[in-house]
């Protein structure tokens, strides 16, 4: 019985996607909203120390041309909170990789997305 319900576990632990396969799923509105929040600025606490990270081009996600302006207005109001993720991914060398690797600069990256365990996204404003 022990080992049916350990393998049970094992099972659904290895089912279940990471934090950062979940980040992978957020929409522009979200992604909109959440800049300059209390959850922003954890976002850009973690990114200095954050691995595994993928980058995500806005004009990927659905209805983000229709989002544009309002994107590019709250960037403008949240500045500063802006600017501190993008300190905050200078620091790391695994961001700066994945960053240069899209063919980005870390002043593109505009929101992220990290998991507990360090993997992530990143959300480069291409509109």
């Amino acid at each position: 019985m022990r080992h049916r319900f350990v393998a049970v576990a094992l099972a659904l632990a290895l089912s279940m996607p990471s934090g950062a396969a979940l980040a992978q799923f957020m929409d522009i509105n979200t992604i909109i909203s959440e800049i300059g929040t209390v959850k922003y600025y954890r976002m850009a606490e973690r990114a200095a120390s954050a691995s595994g990270l993928r980058v995500v081009r806005l004009s990927s996600l659905a209805a983000a041309a229709r989002s544009a302006d309002r994107l590019h207005t709250s960037v403008v109001l949240q500045r500063r909170a802006v600017r501190e993720l993008q300190e905050s991914l200078a620091l790391n060398p695994v961001a700066r990789i994945a960053i240069r690797n899209a063919g980005l600069e870390i002043e593109d990256i505009v929101s992220a997305e990290i998991a507990g365990d360090g993997g992530g996204v990143l959300y480069a404003d291409d509109l």
